[in-house]
């Protein structure tokens, strides 16, 4: 065991060369399996729903090409897909927990078996980071090759174990450093930077930032930090008994000191929509619980507020930060603003019959397909999105009445392939 003493006022980053992240365990190409069927083994395993699911995708147009691999089930969130730079990934409620499948062919690459009862994620184009959350011991960090699944580091963070609404946010860095967030054994939030080589620790601070919520880069060596969950500023009453204090700060990532710190007052919090690292704006969503009124703010690197909308009055809006545009919908209306300006490019409805969006659904969850277009996963089609004017074009999928049976949960978009979960199925098809 080798311990890393960073400050004297620190917690121990606890680096074990045998037996840490026993709960993670990587399985190598021969010994992974994808639940994705072929068009031969559809054919021996016949399934209703998945089987006109297919034919509907195969008639559709692009961006819908060729179905490379479908699997059925019955109206269970059973597949849960996402998309990295080496292909597609899944999730099943069967074990290993995740499957990375290749872009090129959907065959799989490697999978992952976390044991424990929580985890968390996170990635970038070279690296898979897999936390692991016990409920009674401390959260384990391990770093994963992304195309090959071989372990890179694997680390232990000496703090309690994180329940349910503890902070513990991660951000993937230049050169593979991983920041992480996270309460320390005082109490407090810590912030942590860890090599990307080893695990090691590059340094760690007490980070007064007012929540865990978010990690993101920010431009100019920055890592924006705090914040709260979006679900959270929709309790009034919670909200209203918020003390003044911070909510946000913008910390060095070259040392973790504190650049600024925004300060919310009594019963005000802010969660952080996104970053774009480029333009140098952040996108906040400030909610006050005593008026039960919120706005979408947009702040530069100094902290300074460069504008602010109020999308919609008495109704819930809903944000997510695209390609320079912040889209936001408020029921049937939809609106995209531009990032640095906070100018409004465009607005309009979408019909109240048919249902356009299935039952949950969330902007955030709607992936770009390029720098200028979105994929909506609508109930009765998968919807392209153009962020410049607002018109949408589709690609159908089956629909069955008032029935929910092939509407989409989840959709995924990587460099060559889309994938789409709904109800009833799960498909992967190449992109044209």
């Amino acid at each position: 065991m080798c311990v890393a003493l960073v400050a004297a006022s620190a917690f121990a980053w606890t680096r074990v060369r045998e037996d840490c992240g026993e709960t993670v365990t990587s399985l190598p190409t021969a010994e992974s399996r994808s639940p994705f069927l072929d068009a031969e083994e559809r054919v021996e395993q016949p399934d209703e729903d998945r089987d006109r699911l297919v034919a509907t995708l195969e008639a559709d147009p692009a961006p819908i090409g060729e179905v490379m691999g479908a699997v059925g089930y019955h109206y269970e969130q059973w597949a849960q897909v996402s998309a990295y730079d080496q292909g597609i990934g899944v999730r099943t409620r069967d074990n290993p927990d995740f499957t990375m499948l290749d872009d090129a062919d959907l065959e799989p690459l490697w999978s992952v078996q976390v044991e424990t009862p929580r985890s968390a994620y996170d990635a970038s184009a070279e690296r898979y980071l897999v936390g692991a959350l016990p409920a009674k011991e401390a959260p384990t960090l391990v770093a994963l090759d992304a195309s090959t699944g071989k372990r890179q580091w694997c680390g232990i963070l000496e703090t309690a174990p994180v329940g349910g609404g503890d902070p513990f946010a991660t951000a993937m860095l230049e050169g593979e450093d991983v920041m992480v967030l996270v309460d320390g054994p005082d109490g407090e939030e810590h912030l942590v930077r860890l090599d990307g080589d080893d695990g090691s620790v590059r340094w760690q601070q007490t980070a007064d930032v007012g929540g865990g919520d978010f990690l993101g880069e920010l431009g100019e060596g920055t890592v924006l930090a705090g914040g709260q969950d979006r679900f959270r500023l929709l309790d009034a009453a919670s909200l209203a008994k918020r003390p003044e204090g911070p909510s946000l700060a913008l910390v060095s990532a070259a040392d973790g000191s504190a650049v600024w710190r925004r300060e919310s007052p009594a019963g005000t919090d802010v969660h952080v929509v996104g970053t774009d690292a480029g333009a140098g704006v952040a996108v906040l969503l400030e909610a006050d619980g005593r008026t039960g009124k919120s706005r979408l703010v947009g702040i530069d690197e100094d902290g300074d507020e460069e504008w602010s909308v109020v999308p919609a009055t008495g109704s819930a809006y809903d944000t997510a930060l695209r390609a320079g545009r912040l889209l936001v919908r408020a029921g049937d209306r939809w609106s995209a603003h531009d990032v640095e300006s906070g100018e409004l490019l465009w607005r309009r409805s979408v019909p109240e019959r048919p249902q356009f969006l299935p039952y949950g659904f969330e902007l955030e969850g709607a992936p770009l397909l390029d720098e200028g277009h979105v994929l909506v996963g609508g109930t009765t089609a998968l919807h392209t999105l153009a962020l410049d004017d607002g018109t949408f074009t589709s690609a159908p999928l089956p629909t069955d009445g008032i029935n929910t049976t092939f509407w989409p949960y989840q959709v995924a978009v990587s460099p060559g392939s889309i994938a789409v979960a709904t109800n009833t199925g799960a498909a992967v098809v190449r992109r044209e």
